[in-house]
Order: structure tokens, then sequence, then C-alpha cells
């Protein structure tokens, strides 16, 4: 007799990457102060921003830890996969981030949730590095979300280099220096899989919108930590510009997208950390050129950030929120 096939809870199918979302709306918030300072406008718009990216954290947060407790087998399964383990840094990078939230209040607690992030994001970076050289990958597996780990090195000294803490312009060093050094080996390794194999499906594409993120980072990280725009900095802010517009057009394939993969969620940040990067890059030149650009990122990833969390209420509330259907006995699988 076959086995009916069953639809997967909201519970069973909540991927990690849904963190992702959290990255974006604080990357927004960041945004909007920066319009603050340049433009006096937008002020409690960032605030009410960063307030949401902080409750949807906590609220994801204790979603994911009642899924570990109920579906252990699934979390452990999504942690295993060479590709879906990526994903995990979307969790840690948003603990990096919410502190740059929290600073102005709280700037006590904001160091040691940072301490502690960073602590994480080490480990985490190194075991899945380690992960990859251990094993032989597969060549059609090299995609844009391997840079994950790596961009979660990267977003340490966003936060880290307004920090009033002895010692942490050394562990952004740290964290710069491993990030870029591996955004120059897997990017040519992610860009040579694009070239030679087959292109990615229409609902994953727009997930190589993740490729801009690491040179934004590594421009702001950069900036921070030298104090100086100088010809590096203006080489990591321009190419990032140039990757921008060769990948820009796959923002209007996320209504394509299947219901929360994560390309439904991957551009968010990616296109505020570009956002954050041209505002301090117009920090030093002010002229309508720069300006105009920063105004134009910061409309279009407000834009899209709300329209993918209207997406994501709206789905949930409908009950469309799971695609999948499985039997029953592939829940634990």
């Amino acid at each position: 007799m076959q086995t009916p096939l069953k639809r997967q809870t909201f519970l069973e199918f909540l991927p990690v990457s849904i963190f992702g979302g959290v990255m974006g709306m604080c990357g927004l918030c960041f945004s909007w102060r920066f319009a603050h300072k340049f433009w006096d406008v937008g002020y409690l718009t960032g605030e009410i921003i960063g307030g949401l990216a902080v409750c949807f954290f906590l609220v994801l947060t204790i979603v994911y830890l009642f899924k570990l407790l109920k579906y252990p087998a699934l979390v452990k399964k999504e942690f295993e996969n060479g590709i879906s383990v990526s994903f995990f840094a979307t969790f840690i990078v948003s603990l990096l981030l919410i502190p740059g939230i929290l600073l102005p209040y709280f700037p006590f607690l904001a160091t040691v949730i940072w301490s502690a992030a960073s602590a994480l994001m080490f480990g985490f970076a190194w075991y899945v590095l380690r992960k990859w050289l251990d094993s032989p990958q597969a060549a059609e597996s090299a995609v844009p979300a391997w840079l994950m780990p790596v961009v979660g090195t990267l977003d340490v000294p966003v936060v880290g280099n307004k920090l009033p803490m002895e010692g942490a312009h050394e562990i952004c060093l740290l964290f710069f220096g491993i990030g870029v050094m591996f955004t120059l080996i897997l990017l040519p390794i992610i860009m040579a899989r694009l070239f030679f194999q087959k292109p990615l499906t229409p609902a994953i594409q727009p997930t190589l919108m993740i490729l801009t993120g690491p040179f934004s980072l590594a421009f702001t990280g950069y900036e921070g930590l030298s104090g100086n725009q100088d010809l590096l900095a203006s080489v990591f802010f321009y190419f990032n510009f140039f990757l921008f517009v060769l990948f820009l057009s796959k923002i209007t394939l996320l209504p394509k997208a299947c219901p929360f993969q994560v390309s439904w969620w991957s551009v968010s940040f990616p296109l505020a950390a570009f956002t954050i990067a041209a505002f301090n890059y117009a920090d030093h030149k002010p002229d309508v050129i720069h300006l105009s650009l920063a105004g134009i990122l910061l409309f279009l990833t407000t834009a899209v950030i709300t329209y993918l969390l209207f997406q994501t209420v709206a789905r949930i509330i409908t009950g469309n929120f799971v695609p999948q259907i499985s039997p029953p006995q592939q829940a634990l699988s």
C-alpha cells in the first residue's frame, strides 16, 4: 500500500537561512542612520527598522531552537550538508550586526554580544573550511552560498570598529585578514563554476547577489581599520560596483523563486552592505554622483526588503509558507 504524502509543517520546513532577513534589516537600519546623518531624514525609520530586526531575531531564534528540540535530525541534516551548512552563518552574522543597533543605547550589552559572536564566527569559519578541505567537493557545489562564512568574518569589523573595547581593533584586523584572503581564494572557484558548469536555476540565481557582499564589507572594514579612503579602498568599492551592475538584473527573478528558498532573502544584506559602502564613500567624496548613488541604493534596498517582508508575512498568514510535500517517513530523514 502506497504511503500518502504529507505536507511539511511550518517548523519542519523553517530553514536557518531565514536569519538572512535579520541581516538585511540590520543593514537597512544602518543605511537609514547614514541617511539621517547626510540629509537629516529617517531617524525614526532607522530606529524602528532596528527594533524590528532585534524582535525578529529573538522570535526566529526561539522558533529555531524549538525546531532543534523537536526535529533534531532535520537540523543535523541541514548542518551536515556541504552547501546548506554555510547558511548557519546568517544566524552568527545577525549576532554580529545586532550590537550595532544596540550600541547607542546599551554599549556594554553590545560589546558582550559582539565578543561572543566573534568567537562563534571564528569557530564556525574554521569548522566549515576544514569540512571542505577534509573531503573532495563536487564542482557544481561551488555556489555563491559558499561565501557566507567568509562574509561572516568580514562583518566583524562593521560594528567592532565602533566599540569602546580594548583590543577590538586587533580582533577586527584578524577577521578582516581572514575574510579578504578567503574571498580572493573562493571567488575564482565560484566564478569558474559559473563559467564552466550548468547555469543556476532561476529560483537560485538571485543568490548571485551574495557575490557583491564581500567587497562591500571589505571596503567598509578597510576604511574603518585604516581611517583612510585610499587607492585600495577605491579598488574594493569600484570592483564591487561592477559586480553589482553585473548581477543587478537577478533581483527581477525574485517573484519566480520558490517561497522561502534562500533566494528570497539572499539579496537583502548584499544590497544593504553596498548601500552602507556607498554612504561611506560619499562621506569622503560628497559630490552629486556619489550622493545620488547612495540615495538610489537606499531606495532600492528599502523597496526590496519591504517586498520580501510583505511576501514572507503574507505567505505565513495564508498558509503558503511551505511548498513541499513529503512522505511521513521522510520527515526526519
